[in-house]
């Protein structure tokens, strides 16, 4: 019996390479098999970088890939808090697990690597929450008066002095609008959590 040649199709391959990191199920939408993907890995085009998800071979890793792995495995998800304090330049701290709220009932994800702390939330709505692209692939994050407003929010799972940090820091970067943020704080009834910290800060 002659073993039947999987090939995959060059200008389908150059489509994903856009994405730098992507699934089966993206690679499903060019008609490329699980069986072509891992010939194109025994082949050296692609590695697998966990279950389902597979990178290209000399593609350029940015500090925030792993924000980008979720983003593939989560595409509901929304990096927030502590993850999004560093995206944003917000905090020096490189938190060990990436950040990630979902709505309240929603399953989470599964993801293998990396290692990711769920937050579950109804506040998921649009508000405050913007596409980037990293690695290639888009993601949901939290923009930085948002992610201030959450750490307050979340005080007792991030800690008050990480929000106070976030503030003083957003202040001296000028990194934040500070009616967007004042906003924000309505919006998710903050402003009498945060109008001490943010009277001092902003004197």
């Amino acid at each position: 019996m002659t073993k039947r040649i999987i090939h995959v199709n060059p200008l389908h391959l150059e489509q994903l390479k856009k994405l730098s990191i992507f699934t089966t199920s993206d690679a499903a939408k060019f008609d490329i098999t699980r069986a072509a993907l891992s010939r194109a890995v025994e082949k050296g085009l692609i590695e697998r970088l966990q279950r389902g998800l597979y990178g290209y071979i000399g593609r350029e890793e940015s500090e925030m890939q792993s924000f980008a792995e979720v983003g593939v495995r989560a595409k509901k998800g929304v990096i927030c808090l502590l993850s999004a304090l560093r995206y944003h330049n917000l905090t020096t701290e490189a938190p060990f697990q990436v950040w990630v709220c979902i709505r309240k009932g929603e399953r989470a994800p599964k993801v293998d690597y990396p290692n990711i702390r769920i937050i579950r939330s109804r506040d998921t709505e649009n508000i405050g929450i913007i596409t980037t692209f990293i690695d290639g692939v888009p993601v949901l994050v939290t923009d930085a008066e948002r992610t201030i407003v959450d750490c307050f929010k979340f005080r007792s799972k991030v800690g008050i002095d990480v929000a106070i940090a976030a503030l003083s820091e957003a202040k001296q970067a000028n990194k934040v609008d500070q009616g967007k943020l004042w906003k924000y704080a309505k919006h998710f009834r903050m402003t009498n959590i945060m109008m001490p910290y943010m009277e001092a800060i902003y004197a």
